[in-house]
């Protein structure tokens, strides 16, 4: 009796490491698959790598999140073991990259905007922002290069600025190029020009005479550096 007990505990073993822990069932009751089939190790491919969280007398063990379900079978826990961190850390750079991206896109965005400080009180670009609208037609990359117009929520300046700043670019490019211009929603938390010129002058001119102190000991009028014999 010794002899089949050990031969079908040995078949069990061998045929569970193929197939998984339900190789004796006809089907899985969690997935209702196979075991063993394409479909089964598709599913077993598909549960996340590490220890299982699992309450014990009212504590999680671990305490730290971790998945609930099934455990990896012993080919899924190697394979991830072996080639950690990968895939997972393709989703994590593929998500910094995402932020990323999104920064650096409402980096130009803010930097391609011409606020209401660019504009004259009759709608029509000031110095700076006719200044400010070249560098955004000649600095900014290609994809980048749209103009946008802080919104004044009244459509008929915004219109105008619109109107004028396309007349600008017309005369810049001289109708060589099509540059987007848009109306957006923005705050701007910058100075204008001549608020940061008139703060530099008072700073300018609240700067003390320099005066310079009588020094103490012993040293010759002239300043001339005394020599020794």
């Amino acid at each position: 009796m010794t002899a089949p007990i050990l031969t079908a505990a040995l078949l069990t073993f061998c045929v569970g490491c193929t197939t998984g822990p339900f190789a004796i069932l006809s089907e899985d009751q969690p997935t209702g698959l196979e075991p063993g089939s394409n479909e089964w190790w598709a599913h077993q491919a598909s549960l996340p790598a590490g220890a299982r969280q699992r309450c014990y007398k009212g504590k999680n063990w671990p305490v730290q999140p971790r998945p609930t379900g099934p455990k990896q079978q012993l080919t899924q826990a190697f394979h991830s073991a072996h080639y950690w961190p990968l895939p997972y850390i393709c989703q994590d750079r593929a998500i910094v990259k995402q932020m990323v991206s999104l920064q650096e896109t409402n980096g130009w965005t803010e930097e391609s905007t011409l606020f209401a400080r660019h504009f004259k009180p009759d709608n029509t670009l000031s110095v700076p922002g006719e200044l400010h609208l070249i560098d955004i037609l000649e600095v900014n990359p290609l994809k980048y290069r749209t103009v946008y117009i802080q919104s004044t929520y009244n459509e008929t300046i915004d219109a105008a600025r619109m109107a004028n700043v396309q007349s600008v670019i017309q005369e810049v490019t001289q109708g060589q190029e099509e540059v987007p211009v848009v109306v957006r929603r923005a705050r701007d938390y910058s100075r204008p020009a001549n608020e940061v010129n008139i703060i530099n002058d008072l700073y300018t001119g609240s700067i003390p005479t320099p005066r310079l102190g009588r020094g103490g000991g012993s040293g010759t009028s002239t300043g001339l550096p005394v020599t020794g014999p």
